[in-house]
């Protein structure tokens, strides 16, 4: 027996965590995902008001492991969707909402309503590429005094812990990630998706219906690990404080898992891999992190935790 639970500011059984953005933003869902194995489940962005989110086609598989997508973060809205969770019974797994909005006011009203309803955590989600028409502007995420902004409006009126979710799409994310900490972040999510567009050379037109969107999938692990070690870096050289990290980016097997603990995060954030493996990814996940920390004589995640940041940090000097 090994022993998987982690801390990211609540407690959790194992490491691994639905994404949000893939599914999450129903009561049924949630209610079949808490029974999957997954350690937490963060739901799809909620708003203060209903959205429809763009129009179709809004996801693609341009090719193997390249998933690109353009959702426009449609949800209920933050009361509807409180109601619909008021009235099933407990999950018996923890919830983390994910929070959305156009300013720094409506993140605060928003997370304010969950506060209120008794959770403990949500997620900040201040980095979509494609949250508004055609994917203009900056996001919140590029954009350091915004970020700085939201965040602390949320800290201001609310207890809540504070995940919040980085953009890989700007040139040094440790200096977002010391921005979000100054503001009060609690914990840091990365990364979510890279700005990404697709044309087919037979209608010679974009393929997704917002024209530009965000890529996923297995193709964009390799950027999410190196935005993790530089995150984690930071972290052991003190430039930054040591908070909990959650890695997001192509998990697909065990090894992925094992690769960004190794990493230095503490929890592991499944999403676009769904499509491939269905609600039985997680576990086939844990029954193969499992066995590899058996074969390895680990009998913890902390035992391996951050084990190639020390390894990249005695290189690096």
């Amino acid at each position: 027996m090994v022993d998987l639970r982690v801390n990211i500011g609540i407690e959790l059984q194992n490491p691994l965590i639905l994404s949000s953005g893939i599914l999450g933003s129903s009561v049924g869902m949630l209610k079949r995902l808490a029974g999957t194995g997954a350690g937490a489940l963060i739901t799809k962005s909620i708003t203060e008001n209903p959205r429809v989110g763009h129009e179709n086609p809004t996801v693609i598989e341009v090719a193997p492991g390249i998933i690109l997508n353009a959702m426009g973060l449609p949800n209920p809205g933050v009361d509807l969707f409180l109601n619909e969770l008021e009235e099933e019974d407990e999950l018996k797994i923890p919830i983390i909402p994910s929070v959305a909005g156009y300013n720094e006011d409506e993140f605060g009203r928003v997370a304010a309503r969950f506060e209120d309803a008794g959770y403990e955590m949500v997620e900040l989600n201040i980095s979509c590429p494609h949250s508004t028409e055609f994917s203009t502007g900056k996001v919140i995420a590029q954009d350091t005094g915004r970020t700085s902004q939201v965040i602390s409006a949320v800290r201001e009126i609310t207890s809540l812990k504070l995940i919040v979710k980085l953009s890989p799409n700007v040139t040094d994310i440790v200096e977002f990630a010391e921005v979000a900490l100054d503001a009060g972040a609690d914990a840091l999510s990365l990364i979510n998706t890279l700005e990404a567009l697709e044309v087919d050379p037979f209608f010679e037109v974009p393929v997704l219906g917002n024209i530009f969107g965000g890529q996923s999938g297995e193709s964009v692990r390799c950027i999410a690990q190196r935005k993790i070690a530089d995150i984690a870096l930071a972290m052991h050289s003190d430039r930054i404080r040591n908070v909990p990290l959650i890695g997001i980016g192509g998990v697909r097997t065990p090894e992925d898992v094992f690769r960004f603990i190794l990493l230095g995060v503490d929890a592991v954030g499944i999403g676009s891999s769904i499509l491939y493996e269905d609600l039985a990814i997680f576990e086939n996940i844990l029954d193969g992190l499992e066995r590899m920390m058996v074969d390895k004589g680990y009998e913890s995640l902390d035992v391996f935790r951050g084990k190639a940041i020390l390894r990249i940090a005695e290189m690096m000097v």
